[in-house]
């Protein structure tokens, strides 16, 4: 056992609840006076015995009631808000409003009520739940618009004319210009249909994009100007589709053919084609059905040939009629072969044949696959290869013609190119190759920022479009190998199997519920914080390279800037040891890692920031020095606190001073840092470790022979060092055994007087310390304030949030617990084991909370009956907003994805939410919002060049939308966006002149007579005597 010895200091000396409190802050007759108890020498806290009590042994008699109990706000409200035109994010998809409203329990602010509160009034919607002295009451919160979101498993498509490029994410489909590298058009799909599975140009009117979803819809667009086209739906989910061309008589032209692979429902996956043949209706056709897992489908273009993909079967299927004039009688002849390994891609590419002498058709189509060993192989003329061998047992090793081996892991991508004497190829070794086939020779493009997801070849052959794993992509030259143009999104390792959502699974049964691979949300939030001077800015640490397997999470070691107004990268840089340009794998096979940033702060002034990063030691490396029976796992653990000075003429981080093991103890070696926090009035960190000690960061000059040291910009270097390590509990150095593993929270007042520290010790007290930063004095401690493990801290004004298995606010003057909500059920998980994140902001005087409920499956008798054998429901994510002043829910909302991040915009008072998806939603209501510019071009515009457009792009009129939650009728948007990422808020009534000229960027500025115009308004505004413009 660890023996603790409380540390010799003095607290509880000075009066909390000062004498000109109003009446409505002092603890009246009926609460329960507050008793101090010794926890330790000269320490003395406040245990609350008042009804809620906040005590895990008094659960059963607290009047808060859990979540569940009180409210459902898995269901949703239906979408009734209009879909506009141009429209470049989803604003309800990515978070909806729940039915009903947030109970609280436990609130003591009216001194006339204590527990009245309690009680959930029936037949009360959550307007009405909202009561009359709620100063947001008119203030409609809404997720004000929603950027970014990971590039879906899709290849991307270069248009015919090589001077856009579109690419895909779960429902948007964005149009980027090659020479800017910005969106000019945003297509979007409605939200019952899900998410998109695949897309094709049509090879008729290149103008014209085919669309699948999930929900098993096939959407029509004119990506040129935005429109829909049209819609029609077939039975089960699409996972792959693919377009020929066909007529259906001599004199008759060419039209659309759509081949999808869509489920039939008891694990069967069935080929269906679709024609119009001159009707205007598309006629469907069923032409296979099997069982096995379809991984690709490619189709020739006059669709005689059609090739299916299925781990390590492949199925060819031919027709020998040139037009499909008889569609009832199409048939398909197919020919099926095992081949000796597992491919994970393929492409095909159609010529003209040297023999046709038994040839059935009048084209040769060649294939190559990259299989899960690393090698790739070429199979010329594949359907007449298989004819020939089709009697024979060998045919599966006869029929490669060619074999090429580079890759030591899985290819992940295979492309032809258009004359087909290279091939291109790309997997986890960040490397793109070309093979040419005449001589065999190869040629490289190395270090790429991650792993190489797909490679798509343009019409001509000049460009190659290249995705990648850490959600960028770009457009290279073929004769140079250089990027033209580079998309950013947020780099978030993915938890959603996308390969899982768009292909069946063999031998299983198709449902709602396998549609996704859930993957359980990590507990862990992302390190980000936004920028207090350029709040538009987020700084988050990302991964370099996927994760290893698809139990373990990658390692955060870079810096990602990402502008949230113009959805567009800013910068990344290196926080820490990178394996960008080294093999990743160690001499006897181990997988190299790279540090893992757990912690981000920035000062108040953005010109510091500090980071806190881990690196694990190999065990197989340091096996004799640290023996695992004898030594712990935090011997082996390498621990870095780092800070970090903003660099203005190099636009970048320069690192100031590195602080190996922060939370060093001799008795159990490197201690973990549970926290990081930054002053917000003064240029100071805060940490709290696995040693229950916390220490104030502060920095101090350098100086050599009496001189202050100065760099190039003539500032005063400064070396970082600890003033203040105070003790919230010590163990005894004759300890043998290691430390429990402890979670911890920090959180510094408004004025950064007061510093909160929540704290569980060993002998199990859930302390709150209240800590003067000035002179590092422990100044009262809170004993049982929260339950469980605390997730969450944060002060606003005299209001302490603490977020644990319940949700507390404590007044800290008057020494009132004002609110108290259960967060946890644990009938179905552990203790503390969902996610939950707390964000405050100061500006509006409101938290939001996300956290993670399960639904559990059955009935509630039989959960009150048997509760150990409840199964696992699906994971729902909710987001709820309160007001501090009025301690009530002023915005709910059940969350498409886990979060991630949530994050307070001071300057705004919004609130930023970054999701499992990488998706970006910015909540706020209608007191805060900002201009953000929108070039906006109706159904009819098309994207004809003229002047400089080439080099700036396109222009259209500035656009002001109205925000997410206006009422009406919710349709499909009838034209695109035409704009540099960005997303339109309505300015304010009576605006100043600042919101008219800070829109952005140069090269987005609007016209003069927009300037004009705008001017005019807002002075016509301000005057009584109006002159309407």
């Amino acid at each position: 056992m660890i023996s603790k010895i409380s540390p010799a200091r003095k607290v509880d000396k000075r009066q909390l609840v000062v004498d000109d409190t109003k009446d409505d802050q002092k603890i009246n007759s009926e609460q329960s006076r507050t008793k101090r108890r010794k926890i330790g020498r000269d320490i003395s806290v406040v245990g609350n015995e008042k009804t809620a009590s906040l005590k895990p042994t008094k659960q059963e008699n607290t009047p808060a009631r859990s979540l569940e109990q009180e409210s459902n706000v898995d269901q949703r409200t239906p979408v009734t808000e209009p879909r506009s035109k141009e429209k470049h994010g989803r604003k309800e998809k990515g978070s909806q409003p729940a039915d009903n409203a947030l109970s609280v329990a436990g609130d003591v602010s009216q001194t006339k009520s204590t527990t009245a509160v309690s009680r959930r009034h029936k037949g009360k919607s959550s307007g009405e739940f909202q009561s009359s002295n709620n100063p947001s009451k008119s203030a409609q919160w809404s997720v004000l618009r929603t950027v970014g979101g990971r590039f879906a498993d899709i290849d991307t498509i270069i248009t015919p004319d090589e001077k856009h490029f579109i690419l895909f994410s779960n429902a948007f489909a964005r149009v980027f210009s090659v020479a800017t590298s910005s969106v000019v058009r945003t297509l979007e799909i409605q939200p019952e249909m899900r998410s998109i599975t695949a897309c094709k140009l049509s090879p008729v009117n290149p103008e014209h994009l085919y669309m699948s979803t999930v929900s098993g819809a096939i959407m029509k667009w004119d990506w040129i100007s935005g429109e829909h086209i049209e819609t029609w739906n077939v039975s089960g989910e699409i996972f792959a589709i693919d377009i020929c061309t066909s007529s259906s008589g001599k004199d008759c032209p060419d039209e659309d053919v759509v081949v999808s692979m869509n489920s039939a429902g008891s694990g069967e996956v069935q080929m269906t084609m679709h024609s119009k043949r001159g009707s205007d209706f598309w006629n469907t056709r069923v032409i296979r059905e099997m069982s096995a897992t379809a991984n690709e489908l490619k189709v020739s273009s006059d669709g005689r040939v059609i090739i299916i993909i299925a781990d390590d079967q492949l199925f060819v299927g031919y027709r020998a009629g040139l037009r499909l004039e008889a569609w009832d009688s199409i048939k398909y002849t197919w020919l099926e072969v095992t081949l000796s390994v597992a491919i994970t891609c393929c492409d095909i590419r159609e010529r003209s044949p040297s023999d046709q002498m038994s040839s059935p058709t009048s084209g040769v189509v060649d294939l190559v696959v990259g299989d899960v060993e690393g090698a790739i192989l070429i199979y010329h003329d594949i359907l007449n290869s298989l004819l020939r061998t089709e009697n024979k047992s060998e045919a599966g090793t006869s029929l490669a013609t060619n074999r090429l081996h580079w890759h030591r892991n899985a290819v992940k991508t295979v492309k032809w190119s258009r004359d087909g004497n290279y091939i291109i190829s790309g997997g986890s070794e960040t490397v793109i190759v070309q093979y040419q086939l005449d001589t065999g020779r190869k040629q490289f493009l190395p270090h790429l920022s991650s792993h190489i997801c797909s490679i798509v070849v343009s019409r001509t052959g000049k460009f190659y479009a290249i995705r990648l794993a850490d959600n960028s992509a770009m457009v290279l030259s073929t004769s140079e190998l250089r990027p033209i143009a580079s998309v950013s999104g947020v780099q978030l390792p993915s938890e959603v199997d996308d390969v899982a959502r768009r292909k069946p699974s063999q031998g299983r049964k198709k449902d709602k519920s396998s549609t996704s691979k859930y993957v359980e949300p990590n507990t862990v939030s992302l390190p980000a914080v936004l920028h207090p001077v350029q709040s538009e800015h987020l700084l988050a640490a990302v991964p370099s390279s996927p994760a290893r397997s698809p139990d373990s999470s990658p390692s955060a070691s870079s810096l990602q800037t990402f502008n949230v107004l113009t959805n567009q990268q800013v910068s990344r840089q290196a926080l820490a040891r990178t394996n960008a340009t080294i093999v990743k794998t160690g001499p006897q096979g181990t997988e190299l890692t790279t540090p893992d940033v757990k912690f981000l702060g920035i000062t108040s002034d953005g010109e510091w920031l500090s980071t806190v990063d881990e690196w694990l030691q190999y065990s197989q490396d340091v096996s004799v020095l640290y023996p695992p029976s004898i030594t712990p796992q935090k011997e082996r653990r390498e621990i870095f606190l780092k800070f970090w000075r903003w660099n203005e003429s190099a636009r970048e981080w320069e690192l100031s001073t590195r602080i190996d093991a922060p939370h060093f103890d001799p008795s159990f070696g490197s201690a973990q840092v549970l926290d990081l926090v930054a002053n917000p009035a003064g240029s100071a960190f805060v940490t709290v470790g696995e040693d229950a000690v916390v220490r104030i960061w502060s920095p101090n000059a350098r100086y050599r022979s009496g001189q202050t040291i100065k760099d190039k910009q003539n500032q005063t270097l400064q070396t970082w060092r600890a003033v203040h390590s105070i003790a919230l509990e010590r163990f005894s150095e004759e300890s043998e055994s290691a430390v429990i593993s402890k979670v911890g929270s920090l959180a510094f007042s408004d004025d950064g007087s007061v510093l909160a520290v929540c704290w569980t010790d060993q002998s199990g007290a859930r302390l709150v310390y209240l800590i003067n930063p000035k002179n590092g004095e422990i100044c009262h401690a809170r004993d049982n304030l929260y339950l469980g493990t605390p997730r969450g801290l944060g002060f606003l004004d005299r209001h302490l949030v603490v977020l644990s298995d319940q949700l507390v606010v404590w007044d800290t003057v008057a020494d009132i617990v004002k609110l108290t909500m259960l967060m946890e059920d644990n009938a179905v998980d552990p203790k503390g084991t969902r996610p939950k994140i707390l964000a405050v902001n100061r500006k509006s005087q409101t938290f939001a909370i996300s956290f993670t409920r399960i639904k559990r499956k059955g009935s509630r008798k039989s959960h009150k009956e048997h509760p150990q054998q409840q199964k696992r429901g699906k994971a729902r994510h909710q987001l709820a907003i309160f007001d501090v002043k009025s301690l009530r829910p002023v915005f709910q909302s059940t969350l498409d994805y886990a979060c991630r991040a949530l994050l307070s915009d001071l300057r705004t008072g919004e609130y930023v939410l970054i999701d499992a998806a990488a998706q970006i939603q910015q909540i706020g209501s209608g007191d805060w919002k900002q201009l953000v510019p929108q070039i906006a071009a109706d159904a009819s515009s098309s994207l004809i060049q003229t002047g400089l457009e080439n080099i700036f792009g396109a222009y259209g009129h500035l656009e002001r939308v109205s925000p997410a939650g206006a009422d009406a009728a919710a349709s499909l948007p009838t034209t695109g966006q035409i704009g540099r990422g960005q997303e339109a808020a309505q300015a304010k009534e009576g605006g100043s002149l600042t919101d008219i000229f800070d829109v952005g960027p140069s090269f987005v500025l609007p016209g003069v007579d927009t300037f004009f115009e705008g001017v005019v308004k807002h002075f016509s505004r301000a005057n009584a005597n109006a002159v309407t413009v």
